[in-house]
């Protein structure tokens, strides 16, 4: 699998945020669709104010205040409620360290994951980083098709409810894209 090729990905489809949001699932979230399960884990991240590190009360300050905002905003509406932010750096380690996390976990839960082709690879990687690997779980005829290298069935059956049409297509094309990978 292409790490640059799937960070990328993910910046088209997550956004790239340096400050606190809820994402559409309404889990606090930075980065690129990094999701912050506490306001313990959010103090665990290096945030800055102006340049300076942020003090853990602000962290925290900005964890609740966002938790508590409504749901279904874009990104940029709950900029407002926050003053702590993370530099570009600390954004794109957070993201490659979310990459290799991730298809650690896909390799423990998918055997034959290495046997699939680089394309299917970053189609299963982008739907489970979406939907959680347990969301993943609930397309067993993609899956199936998946490990009977039926690509066409594949890029059928990966349509997820509640994003944006381009993903879906985009996921497509790469299971159709992994039909031709295999035949090379």
């Amino acid at each position: 699998m292409d790490q640059f090729s799937v960070i990328a990905r993910l910046k088209q489809f997550e956004g790239c945020i340096n400050h606190m949001y809820r994402c559409t699932g309404g889990e606090v979230t930075v980065g690129i669709g990094h999701a912050l399960l506490s306001a313990a884990s959010a103090s665990n991240l290096t945030w800055q104010i102006s340049g300076a590190p942020a003090p853990p009360d602000c962290v925290q300050s900005d964890y609740q205040a966002v938790a508590a905002a409504p749901l279904g905003q874009v990104a940029n509406a709950y900029q407002h409620l926050t003053q702590c932010r993370m530099g570009d750096a600390d954004v794109e380690a957070l993201v490659a360290a979310d990459v290799t996390s991730f298809e650690a976990q896909l390799l423990k839960v998918l055997p034959n994951w290495h046997s699939y082709p680089p394309p299917a690879q970053e189609a299963l990687f982008d739907m489970a980083f979406n939907l959680g690997i347990g969301g993943l779980f609930k397309f067993p005829t993609l899956l199936k098709a998946v490990n009977e290298s039926d690509w066409a069935t594949a890029a059928a059956q990966c349509h997820r409810r509640g994003i944006q049409d381009s993903r879906n297509q985009a996921t497509a094309q790469l299971f159709l894209r992994a039909g031709s990978a295999a035949s090379v």
